[in-house]
This record gives C-alpha cells, sequence and structure tokens, in this order.
C-alpha cells in the first residue's frame, strides 16, 4: 500500500497496475506469524556449603548460575506508513505509469513526499533472540548467643546479564536509497547512492510490482539491531531473634514469653541498558522511534523490629490469645522515606478452632525497573480513533481536546491495523505507593489428620505504580478533559502514523486499586498400614473485587476479564489439588491439578 497527499493505492500486477485500497481485503494479518509458545533453553547450578565452626556458630554460602536463551517471532518488519516519508521521483525507471499518474509526477525533476506502508513478507518475521545470564551467591554466619538469642548476619550479590539480538528489520536509512533509484548505465535501475558513491553497497527496493523485491535488495536493506543490559543487587543484612520470656518478659496468664526480632539491611539496586546506533537512531523501522541507553541506580537502608506476646494459654475460654506487632522504616537516595507497619490478633477458643485478624499498612517504593526502565515507542491495540475517518465518532470540541486542529478533523487517517502507539517505560519520578490490608480468617480441625482454612482479604493500595490503559486516557479525555496532556498526535493528527504521536502510557502512581476475596485451604492424610500415607491438600483463592480507580470515581472492576484495560487475566476463581503419596521406601509420589477459570474478553 503507498499513501501520497493524493491517493491510497495498492498495485496488482507485475505490470505495475494499481486500484484504490480496500482495508477489508488488503489489510495485512499480522497475527499468523506470532508465537504463542517460544522455544527455549535453560540451565541452572546451585551449591551450598554449611560449616560449624562450633555448636553454636554455622558459616553458611550459596552459589546459583542460570542461563536462558529464548526466540521471539512477530510479524515481518517493513515501511510503516508515516514512520517517515519517502522521496520518489518521476526519473524512476521501475514507476509504470499508473503510479506516476497515483504520485502526481508529470514531469522530469517532480518528486512526491510519499508515506509508504508495505510488509516484508518476502523476509519472514522479526526474529527476537533474547539471552539471560544470571549469578548470585550468599555469605553469612548465623548462631546462638547467652542462650536465648540468635543472628543472622548474611551479604548478598546477585547480577543479570541481558544480551538481545534483532533480526530481518528495516532500516530507514537503507529503504530510502533503494527507493531513490534512477537509470545508470544502460538504462538499468540503479540506487542515486551508487552512482554519487554516497553508498555503494545499495541494491533498488522494487515493490512498485507484484514479485519486484530481490533477495539483494533484502539483504541490503534488512539490518539486526544489538541491545545489551545489566542489573546489579547487592544486600547486606543482620538480625536477631529471641524469646524474652526467659528474662520475665510474659504475662502471668501465659506460658510463653514474648517473641522479639529486629533487623537492619541495606540493599542496592543497579540498572544499565546499552543499544547499538540502529536502536538509538531510531533506524529500525518496526521498533516506533528511538530506544535510548538507560541508567539508574539507588540505595535503600531499613530497620524492622517485630513482636509476639501471648496474652492467654491454656484458659477454658481460651486455649490461645496472643497479639503482634510489626514496623519497618525504609529510608531511600532517591529523597523517600517510607513507614510499614502492622497488628494482628489470634484467638483459639478450644485446640481444634483459631479466629485471627489483622491490619497492616505497607509502603512500597518503585523498583529499579520501574524507575528507570528506557522509555521507548510501542503499540496497543483498539477498535479505531474516535476523531478519524471522514465521519469521526467524536465531536469537533471533544477531539480538540485531543490535539486535532479543525482542518485536520475528518481529514484523518485511521490505522488500518488498529494499532496506535504508546509511549511505554520507567518514571524516576515515582511516589511510593501505600497499601492497607485487612485479614479476617479461621481455622478449624475436626479431626487429627485434617485441617482447613478461609481467610477473607481486602487490600487497598493508594498512589498505585501502574499504567493508565491508552484506549481509557482517549475515552476520558474525550469525555470530561482528563488526561488530555498524555496525548501527543502528530503532524496530520494520527495516533500511529509518525513517532511524534503517542499517548503517554510510563509507570505512574494511579489513583487506587482495591482487591478483595477469599483464601481457602484444605490439607488431610490418610495413612495406608504398611504402605505408607496419602497426602491431599487444596489451596484456592475465590476473587470478589480487582478494582482499579486511574481518577476518583471511575473505576473498572476486572473480575472474570482480561483485554486492554484490565491487562492480564483476573480469574474468579483458581486452585491447586495436590494428592501425594509417601511410600514407605523412601519414595514419594505427587499428581497436582492446577485450574484457572475462564475469562472474558472486556469488549
Amino acid at each position: 500500500m503507498i499513501l501520497s497527499t493524493l491517493a491510497s493505492r495498492v498495485v496488482t500486477n507485475t505490470a505495475g497496475n494499481t486500484r484504490a485500497f480496500n482495508g477489508a481485503t488488503d489489510q495485512f494479518n499480522f497475527a499468523p506469524l506470532n508465537l504463542y509458545q517460544r522455544p527455549s533453553e535453560r540451565y541452572g547450578f546451585s551449591a551450598y556449603a554449611n560449616y560449624d565452626l562450633n555448636d553454636k556458630t554455622n558459616l553458611y554460602s550459596e552459589f546459583s548460575f542460570h542461563d536462558d536463551r529464548t526466540i521471539a517471532q512477530i510479524a515481518p518488519s517493513g515501511l510503516f506508513f508515516g514512520n517517515r516519508t519517502f522521496n520518489i521521483n518521476f526519473e524512476n525507471p521501475l514507476l509504470s505509469a499508473d503510479w506516476r499518474r497515483d504520485l502526481g509526477l508529470v514531469r522530469a525533476g517532480d518528486s512526491a513526499a510519499t508515506f509508504i506502508g508495505r510488509r516484508n513478507t518476502e523476509g519472514g518475521g522479526r526474529q527476537d533472540d533474547i539471552r539471560h545470564t544470571s549469578f548470585r551467591t550468599v555469605l553469612g554466619v548465623k548462631g546462638e548467643f547467652a542462650k536465648i538469642w540468635n543472628y543472622d548476619v548474611s551479604m548478598q550479590t546477585g547480577r543479570v546479564i541481558y544480551q538481545e539480538v534483532y533480526k530481518n528489520e528495516f532500516s530507514f536509512a537503507r529503504a530510502a536509497n533503494a527507493l531513490d533509484v534512477v537509470a545508470g548505465p544502460g538504462g538499468a535501475p540503479t540506487c542515486r547512492s551508487v552512482i554519487n558513491g554516497t553508498d555503494p553497497n545499495c541494491v533498488p527496493y522494487n515493490l512498485w510490482i507484484v514479485g519486484g523485491v530481490t533477495p539483494a535488495a533484502l539483504r541490503y536493506i534488512q539490518i539486526p539491531g544489538f541491545q545489551s543490559g545489566e542489573t546489579a543487587q547487592t544486600i547486606a543484612s543482620a538480625n536477631i531473634s529471641a524469646d524474652l520470656g526467659e528474662y520475665g518478659w510474659k504475662l502471668p496468664t501465659a506460658k510463653d514469653g514474648v517473641g522479639f526480632s529486629a533487623g537492619l539491611e541495606q540493599r542496592t539496586e543497579k540498572l544499565g541498558l546499552s543499544n547499538d546506533v540502529a536502536f538509538q537512531t531510531g533506524d529500525l523501522a518496526g521498533q516506533g522511534g528511538p530506544v535510548l541507553d538507560t541508567n539508574g541506580k539507588y540505595t535503600v537502608k531499613e530497620a524492622f523490629i517485630e513482636l509476639r506476646a501471648p496474652l492467654i494459654e491454656g484458659a477454658s475460654f481460651a486455649h490461645l490469645l496472643s497479639v503482634n506487632a510489626s514496623y519497618r522504616r525504609s529510608d531511600y537516595s532517591i529523597n523517600q522515606k517510607t513507614d510499614s507497619y502492622g497488628f494482628g490478633i489470634e484467638w483459639a477458643p478450644v485446640q481444634a478452632l483459631r479466629l485471627r485478624g489483622s491490619y497492616q499498612q505497607a509502603a512500597r517504593a518503585a523498583n529499579i525497573h520501574e524507575l528507570f526502565d528506557q522509555q521507548a515507542i510501542g503499540l496497543y491495540n483498539n477498535s479505531s480513533d474516535p476523531c478519524a475517518g471522514t465521519v469521526p465518532t467524536a465531536t469537533l470540541t471533544q477531539c480538540q481536546r485531543t490535539g486535532v486542529t479543525a482542518a485536520q478533523y475528518g481529514n484523518i487517517i485511521d490505522s488500518p491495523a488498529g494499532q496506535y502507539n504508546l509511549l511505554g517505560g520507567g518514571n524516576p519520578n515515582l511516589k511510593p505507593e501505600v497499601s492497607k490490608s485487612y485479614t479476617l480468617g479461621l481455622v478449624i480441625e475436626p479431626l487429627k489428620n485434617l485441617s482447613a482454612t478461609i481467610d477473607f482479604f481486602n487490600i487497598k493500595l493508594d498512589d498505585a505504580i501502574s499504567t493508565l490503559p491508552s484506549p481509557i486516557v482517549l475515552q476520558q479525555c474525550l469525555a470530561s478533559g482528563a488526561f488530555c496532556n498524555l496525548i501527543n498526535r502528530d503532524s496530520i493528527g494520527s495516533l500511529w502514523a509518525q513517532p511524534s504521536a503517542f499517548i503517554v502510557a510510563t509507570n505512574q502512581n494511579i489513583a487506587r486499586v482495591t482487591t478483595a476475596g477469599v483464601d481457602v485451604g484444605v490439607n488431610y492424610t490418610h495413612k495406608l498400614p504398611g504402605n505408607g500415607a496419602l497426602a491431599f491438600n487444596l489451596n484456592g483463592t475465590y476473587l470478589t473485587k480487582n478494582e482499579s480507580e486511574p481518577i476518583p470515581g471511575t473505576t473498572y472492576d476486572c473480575v472474570g476479564l482480561h483485554g486492554t484495560v484490565c491487562g492480564v487475566p483476573s480469574p474468579k476463581w483458581r486452585h491447586k489439588f495436590r494428592t501425594s503419596w509417601m511410600t514407605p521406601w523412601s519414595l514419594d509420589l505427587a499428581l497436582t491439578w492446577r485450574f484457572i477459570d475462564k475469562v472474558d474478553f472486556e469488549g
């Protein structure tokens, strides 16, 4: 498909005859070449060592190595309309009379700035060769002192090396050369860059007839892209714990004393990504735009304390009544401080029945990827742009909120593939997200070998670190004027044709996310005289609410749904049921059944 200022045309035969583009029959079906399941290779190695210095001191170490490689494939690259225009000249000997007419090339010296939309069907799908290599080491010492105190001091380092080779991409610069064709010696179609010496390797790219693209042209235009990156983590931690009952810290109504633990931790995170020139300059036609190098680092220092106090034990109305509390302070080098704390209570009127409840307020600062991942142009799916087409479904006033001018209204070409640009990636200005969670549960042990649990939970997350779905951004801007600052249209008013067109979808602090549901668990063991035992274990979750509130008063409940707005599936019910046979021959056999409830597409 060729898109000029005069017409939208497709070629029909080897003679170069053209006709009008028909979206129903000419649109490229990109789905069949996308791999749902990718080939992969994985290797891993782990080693553990322990050494007792004495009966109270243990040295320990861990080392692990993992390497994985996978090759992803998506639809072919190509020239995607408004990524940029190409100057097509009257002198190009590959042009038929139809093409010269369609492009408005009347006489020698004429040229047309032309958008070209054509997939590289001859070259096959784009392949992304991805490899991760990771190392992790731990060195520590743990033990006890003064009879009741336990300690653990350790140092941990981790590193992940990332390598990517992106194959079968088109080079914009080479495509421009290969489309700038003139008559060479003997009248043969020749790249202008060959004649003037700026690129003697250029081969003409003949998309003006059916079957005109040669293997030599593909070898010239197709180039790879290279990326490499690394994440690193260093953790130093120390913690102590004790039963303070030995010091008399216990109530007269309880048998056990107050449990205490506290600790310090310092964690440093680093991230870096390097790109080759093709990625950095945006020369790869199928990448949406430039992908720049990025680096980031932060350090967090934390301190925590936890207490557990039995209040009553062994009474007629309380086999056990206990409370617990915790507090954590985190200080980040990126000028953020967070506080997390929680309280809980547990009451067992009899040994076979236990009630429990808790409240927690926790704060989480953004991780290294949420902060510093590179920002780059990607794609999102939508049925249409309400402001595109000759008869837009949105009004002029609504569309002007999104950046459409009065002159563009009714003249914007919609994406033929239903795909539009977004700007994704990290955001170094993220605030910590804060959660408030409530749980209420019941534990029943009616028989010696049977136990069951049920826990109701409700979690409210304010300033949640997430992304705003691009269709919702567009919808809210049209309806109320919210989020309009996130919408950027290009010079022709589109949301897809050029790299300057995109909706900002970087990580943000959205208003609120609320999740609620029920966790259930059942455990049963049945002895087989002389043949070991059978164990049955069921763990499941019933989700009643999964609401996102990007702006106050506007909620989207994604339970049982998936799609552009909801993202990953949120099934109402999921469980894992495991049956194990513990044989008397030092051999265990297990069978696991995992079930995930169906979900519907939100549309």
